[in-house]
């Protein structure tokens, strides 16, 4: 994107995959999943490593690479749905994902409160700061697409709980021990996949309907 003229440039975005509506409307849906792996300059990209690098860590941990990346995906995809259906300008980034994430990891520790005790109390509140200040700050400055925010943030509690462990205490005979286990079916977490890439194509054909 350098080369091509640098990643602020609006046409060098659209030529390699952001979210540009009327392009998705005229049948360009790749344009949802692409923009989540642009970014609008330097900051933005190391901005969003550095947030990914910290909770996906968290997230991949305590859900498991299966559930770690059905929710970016799906997160991402709510992100640039929602600001598709709302939002008009052009956008890229992986905030939705992102987003998506917090939420996911915020069901996690609402869960599990009582079992985290007062340290996942403080994590618990630490994470919910950290999303309520960076909506405010979406809110209040141009620029920035906060419909994103909210749509990969909102996707991510839906799926964080329906994703999240079912922890059992279980005997393992082969080495005498005690272990946690994580007894959530995978049925359950194929079907709110697929309810919530539903519910995210109706999302879609409603944002062509308004702009048709």
């Amino acid at each position: 994107m350098t080369v091509a003229g640098g990643s602020e440039n609006p046409l060098v975005l659209i030529r390699f995959g952001a979210k540009f509506n009327d392009l998705i409307v005229r049948g360009e849906y790749w344009r949802l999943i692409s923009a989540n792996f642009l970014h609008i300059g330097l900051l933005h990209l190391l901005f969003n490593t550095y947030a990914l690098y910290i909770l996906g860590l968290e997230v991949e941990m305590r859900f498991g690479r299966g559930r770690f990346l059905a929710l970016y995906m799906l997160c991402g995809l709510a992100g640039s749905t929602l600001s598709f259906v709302g939002n008009p300008a052009l956008s890229a980034g992986a905030s939705g994902a992102i987003f998506g994430l917090m939420g996911a990891i915020i069901v996690h520790f609402v869960v599990y409160r009582e079992s985290f005790g007062p340290r996942g109390q403080r994590q618990l509140s630490s994470l919910l700061l950290v999303a309520g200040l960076n909506l405010m700050f979406g809110f209040t400055r141009p620029g920035i697409d906060n419909l994103g925010h909210i749509g990969g943030l909102v996707g991510g509690v839906v799926l964080g709980w329906a994703y999240n462990p079912r922890y059992e205490v279980a005997w393992l005979p082969d080495v005498y021990v005690y272990k946690l286990v994580d007894r959530v079916r995978r049925g359950r977490v194929l079907i709110a996949s697929a309810a919530m890439t539903l519910i995210l194509i109706l999302l879609v054909n409603l944002g062509i309907y308004i702009r048709g």
